[in-house]
């Protein structure tokens, strides 16, 4: 694919957020579509959600336009499941949907793809010294892999810009993997999707007339990305095989490029269990929250951790093609162990000092 197509797209992306982002707002205002904030929620007034429809018509348009070109069975599972998920997020940004009809309608979007187009984790190549995943199995962690990459997003969305620039750098990991192996589909929808998270940003950001994506725009994210690292972990390209030292390495830059969540989620859940509470029950201890304690700023503290997630795609960049791979992979679980202590003794931190 061309750079100047892709020039287009990008174009198409902001310019179709641009506008469609305030008309959404402007519904949402007038006819007064909000649900009440909870305690978690850090703006207490009424900003609009919602405005992540926008995410998904932009992709849903220029779709039609890929019809004669890409597999058709499989775009109509992206725009099928997706608008499972869309309606996930609607409902929830309004009525908050309970967990298990949320739970169910996930494992239905994701059911698309585990039986539509058989898109299941079958072998790690190696990885943890991991191959072939028995029958039974496979499918269980496949539908897994899924719930969490869905809900872990959507739980990042918590400050002004953090989902949005979180969303832009795992884009253009996985633009640059597809247009290495050649899915000139995604490889769309990568750059569409950085295009119209910028366009967000001008909206997010500001204090006046401010809009949030809501659950409807998290959850479609996180979503997109869960297709996005199925197809990566799972494509038998052998343009990737040249490209990638060793197979195991498609695993571990899959979770390279899902470690905020992965950190977040995994700390958050740890944090609640040793504290004797249900790890269910939501709470201000998110990373954003933490980093925004101490930053008492949205813009910096999202700086701060996309910057993070960036140094460490880089470092893991390097050290995939310097060291044996069975060394990478020893060097990230001790990495993902740090963060983990540091996250844990750093809450007991940010505990204190609100019980002063």
């Amino acid at each position: 694919m061309a750079i100047n197509s892709l020039l287009v797209l990008l174009i198409y992306g902001f310019v179709f957020a641009w506008l469609t982002i305030p008309r959404v707002a402007e519904i949402v205002r007038k006819y007064k579509i909000f649900r009440k904030p909870t305690e978690r929620d850090l703006h207490w007034r009424f900003v609009p959600k919602l405005t992540g429809l926008s995410f998904y018509f932009a992709l849903l348009v220029v779709a039609f336009t890929f019809v004669p070109f890409v597999d058709v069975q499989r775009l109509i599972l992206v725009l099928g499941a997706g608008a499972i998920v869309v309606y996930i997020g609607i409902r929830d940004d309004i009525y908050q949907l309970r967990p298990a009809v949320k739970l169910v309608l996930q494992l239905v979007a994701i059911a698309f793809f585990v039986f539509g187009d058989d898109l299941v984790v079958r072998n790690l190549h190696g990885f943890l010294n991991i191959y072939e995943i028995p029958i039974g199995f496979d499918y269980f962690l496949t539908f897994f892999i899924g719930v969490f990459m869905i809900n872990a997003f959507n739980l990042c969305d918590g400050i002004d810009g953090l989902a949005a620039m979180l969303g832009i750098v795992i884009s253009v990991c996985y633009g640059a993997i597809f247009y290495i192996i050649g899915d000139y589909l995604f490889l769309s929808f990568c750059v569409i999707l950085i295009g119209c998270l910028f366009a967000f940003l001008r909206f997010n950001l500001p204090h006046k007339n401010k809009v949030f994506m809501g659950d409807t725009g998290s959850l479609f994210l996180g979503f997109v990305f869960y297709l996005f690292t199925m197809y990566f972990v799972t494509n038998q390209s052998v343009i990737l095989s040249v490209f990638v030292p060793h197979k195991s390495l498609v695993v571990l830059a899959a979770l390279c490029i899902f470690i905020v969540p992965i950190l977040d989620s995994g700390s958050v859940f740890f944090s609640r269990a040793w504290h004797k509470k249900s790890p269910f029950k939501p709470d201000n201890n998110h990373i954003h929250h933490l980093v925004l304690h101490f930053t008492k700023n949205h813009v910096m503290a999202s700086l701060i951790i996309v910057t993070s997630l960036t140094a460490t795609l880089v470092l893991f960049s390097q050290l995939a093609f310097t060291v044996a791979h069975e060394m990478t992979t020893i060097l990230f679980l001790v990495f993902l162990i740090f963060w983990y202590v540091v996250l844990f003794f750093i809450r007991r931190i940010v505990r204190k000092k609100r019980l002063r």
